[in-house]
């Protein structure tokens, strides 16, 4: 690439209509941006500028550097504004709305991240019900909500969509977590522990299991996805969430995802959300694009 004085001689050169004017407004010699010019014509093998008695004109090959030229600085202007804004990236705030196994484990990982690159950066997580998370986003009470099963509503823009699915956990030693994958008839033999009726997948897995023709009987029900992962690392027992809500264990060797393969149980959508009719500030902007390369990871293979 060409060097950026050159290129900024030559853009003035060809708004001016010669290299007196041109000089003139960037307060350097006229000799100067003549022999940069001239140099360039020797470098090219080839004229840029025909030499009229009232000016220049650009020539054929002119004319298709000063297209290149101008995209070129239009480009390095728009790197250096971000670089301007990276180095000034020293303050601000990062408020996100997640699901309660999202707000344990994924996202706290990647705020820790996210605060190591920028230091200054304060963030603000709350773990919400899905109806909780496109209330806060809508008002302004964070600059982005994540969650499964998220209901459409004018007051946010859905970002991203991923397919989650959700799957049997099971602690490392449990009998069936060496299997590929596994049925709702081979959970059912097992000690059950079963998020209760504030969370979504409590009906989409008793939906499921009715579908299938068997009978959902839990030995544990609670409100805390905590309470759940507990459970079946400390008590054997099985519990039903997707993939990203238990990445962190999994990373870790604490739980086994196994993904279930009965057709009754239905897609377990996961959406990032923010207000609509807004853009999101630079800081919520990065933090929103490491979520979803973490999200698309995740749910890649389930």
């Amino acid at each position: 690439m060409f060097h950026a004085r050159i290129l900024r001689y030559l853009d003035e050169v060809v708004r001016s209509g010669s290299i007196r004017k041109a000089a003139e407004k960037l307060n350097v010699a006229s000799s100067s941006v003549n022999r940069q010019i001239l140099e360039l014509e020797e470098q090219l093998e080839t004229p840029i500028f025909e030499r009229m008695p009232r000016g220049l004109r650009l020539t054929a090959a002119g004319e298709l550097l000063i297209a290149h030229v101008r995209n070129t600085l239009r480009d390095h202007d728009r790197l250096q504004s971000r670089i301007l804004e990276l180095r000034g990236l020293t303050r601000g705030t990062v408020k996100i709305a997640a699901m309660s196994g999202l707000a344990s484990g994924l996202v706290p990982r990647l705020a820790v991240e996210f605060s190591q690159k920028y230091p200054g950066i304060r963030i603000v997580m709350l773990g919400l019900l899905a109806d909780e998370i496109v209330k806060a986003v809508d008002e302004a009470e964070a600059d982005l909500g994540v969650g499964h099963n998220l209901r459409p509503d004018p007051g946010v823009h859905i970002i991203e969509v991923f397919e989650s699915r959700i799957g049997a956990i099971v602690a490392p030693d449990h009998p069936l977590a060496t299997l590929p994958g596994v049925r709702l008839s081979d959970c059912a033999n097992h000690p059950i522990v079963l998020a209760d009726r504030t969370f979504s997948i409590h009906a989409t897995m008793r939906n499921a299991f009715r579908r299938s023709n068997l009978s959902l009987e839990s030995a544990f029900e609670t409100n805390a996805i905590e309470t759940m992962k507990y459970l079946a690392i400390h008590d054997g027992a099985i519990t039903f969430l997707s993939a990203c809500d238990v990445a962190e264990e999994v990373r870790a060797g604490r739980l086994v995802y196994l993904p279930i393969v009965d057709r009754s149980l239905k897609n377990h959508p996961l959406s990032v959300i923010q207000r609509a009719n807004t853009s999101l500030g630079l800081a919520p902007g990065l933090f929103s694009e490491a979520l979803r390369n973490s999200l698309r990871e995740l749910t890649r293979d389930n």
